[in-house]
């Protein structure tokens, strides 16, 4: 006779102790493309091979005078400023933001960041909590314009 239900949930759940992902991803490996968000590296992600199960990791790269699409998912995230000074819209709000400050989109509020220096691109490193709701079939990423030019904005 084969394993018993217990015996299978024993193995299972001891199987989750074991992680067998990536433990690096070297700047060599990073994979940018081009979404309707814009210029984008997935880091962590399953399909890296670095696969966490609670959060995800992204890089976002805005060229001068660029913005990326006016989205929204059902997750939360956090995006650190590595590179450049920008804008958020978070729903019916409006931050600026500069390197070195982090930002929290909510779930299910439209936002997109927008590059305000002309000449440099700006770097924002995200962290989101995709991967559990993907995993409960919840998980929906909202589309209402792509990545392109920036409104002019005055300082």
């Amino acid at each position: 006779m084969g394993e018993t239900f217990y015996e299978s949930l024993m193995r299972r759940q001891a199987e989750t102790y074991t992680y067998k992902g990536k433990l690096i991803i070297k700047a060599k490996d990073v994979q940018w493309h081009t979404s309707p968000q814009g210029r984008n590296a997935i880091i962590v992600d399953e399909t890296t091979g670095m696969n966490a199960k609670f959060f995800g990791m992204l890089l976002t790269e805005i060229p001068p005078g660029r913005q990326s699409g006016l989205h929204q998912h059902t997750f939360e995230a956090v995006a650190y400023v590595l590179e450049g000074k920008g804008r958020e819209i978070i729903g019916d709000q409006t931050i600026d933001w500069e390197v070195g400050d982090t930002f929290y989109l909510p779930p299910n509020v439209p936002h997109r960041h927008i590059n305000r220096d002309p000449d440099k691109p700006a770097k924002i490193m995200q962290i989101e909590a995709w991967p559990i709701p993907i995993f409960c079939g919840i998980s929906r990423l909202d589309q209402f314009e792509p990545a392109g030019p920036a409104p002019k904005i005055e300082d």
